[in-house]
C-alpha cells in the first residue's frame, strides 16, 4: 500500500475547490508550487484540507467518481 495525500484547495472563484493528490514527501513542495502559480487557469489556491492516507490513488480516483458530475 502506498502512502499519500489527499488534498482540497479553495479558489478565488466562489464555489470552486481542487481536490487533488501528491506523495508524503512532495507535499510542501507541490503546495508551494500551486499556492504561487495557480493550477491550469485557476488561481489564488489556498490549502483548506489535507490527510495522509493508504492507497492514495485509489481514493482519490474515489472523489473524482464522486464529484464527477460537478467536474469543472
Amino acid at each position: 500500500m502506498t502512502k499519500g495525500i489527499i488534498y482540497a484547495m479553495t479558489t478565488v472563484v466562489p464555489g470552486l475547490i481542487k481536490i487533488g493528490k501528491t506523495g508524503c514527501n512532495n507535499f510542501e513542495q507541490r503546495m508551494y508550487h500551486l499556492e504561487r502559480n495557480g493550477y491550469f487557469n485557476v488561481v489564488g489556491l489556498q490549502r483548506r484540507f489535507a490527510i495522509e492516507v493508504e492507497d492514495y490513488d485509489e481514493k482519490e480516483a474515489l472523489l473524482d467518481e464522486i464529484f464527477s458530475k460537478s467536474r469543472v
